[in-house]
């Protein structure tokens, strides 16, 4: 983004950092949060951010933990598809067929099968016509994931942090399926049933629920104002300093 620009005009500006991070903390509620409205943040950030210092890693981190207060709330909401989105389904996909010059954008909640239906007359031609002639490259992964690799690969989270990251994630994933497989329609089905269910079938489905909290978000917020005003301030997330050396 800044490749033109001299690395000594790659300068850091906290009060562009401490902006952002008080706009982002006016949306910190789950009936705020959507994609749309975090794939914003995140451009947001990148735009705010000349260089990737603890500051804007640790922002990067803040919008992650927006993204999963939001994917647990759709959960537990039985809103599958906006979990599928956030989690598992790419958000641009490229179809490369052989021949052509520009690849083909995939319709995102769209089989493949059925947006090239065209290219033959049955659903198994379809299927062989793709094998041969297409090629299918992901070029954005699903939200989450993608701000996961972003971190891992900075190496200078904690991996405790990640662990935690990666629990909850699992577990979003698994409530999904869980009420999936059970086929409840959206929350008032499911509130219907626990006042029906008995104490442990109610105990057991309660426990599976993400019952997730803005703690870390906040937390992050007091030592992103904290290394604002102090470089040398050690954050309880990060690992190591952006220079690479190593912490205790």
């Amino acid at each position: 983004m800044y490749q033109n620009l001299a690395p000594d005009t790659l300068i850091e500006h906290p009060e562009m950092i401490l902006d952002f991070n008080r706009m982002m903390e006016e949306k910190a509620a789950v009936h705020k949060l959507n994609e749309k409205a975090l794939l914003h943040l995140l451009n947001l950030l990148d735009e705010a951010a000349f260089v990737q210092s603890n500051l804007y890693w640790l922002s990067l981190a803040r919008i992650n933990e927006l993204a999963i207060m939001c994917a647990g709330n759709c959960a537990e909401n039985c809103e599958f598809a906006l979990v599928g989105d956030l989690l598992i389904n790419p958000r641009l996909i490229l179809i490369h067929v052989r021949g052509r010059h520009h690849p083909i954008i995939k319709k995102r909640h769209t089989p493949l099968t059925e947006q090239f239906s065209h290219m033959a007359v049955s659903r198994e031609g379809v299927i062989d016509w793709l094998k041969k002639q297409t090629i299918v490259e992901t070029r954005q992964q699903a939200l989450l994931p993608h701000l996961l690799d972003r971190m891992k690969n900075s190496e200078i989270f904690h991996p405790s942090h990640v662990i935690s990251i990666e629990n909850r994630l699992k577990r979003v994933a698994d409530l999904t399926g869980y009420l999936a497989c059970q086929r409840f329609e959206n929350h008032s089905s499911v509130a219907k049933w626990l006042r029906k269910a008995s104490p442990m079938d109610r105990n057991m489905v309660e426990s599976r629920f993400c019952r997730f909290n803005f703690k870390r978000f906040y937390r992050m917020g007091e030592d992103i104002k904290r290394l604002a005003n102090d470089s040398t301030y050690e954050s309880r997330f990060l690992k190591k300093t952006i220079n690479g050396s190593k912490r205790n």
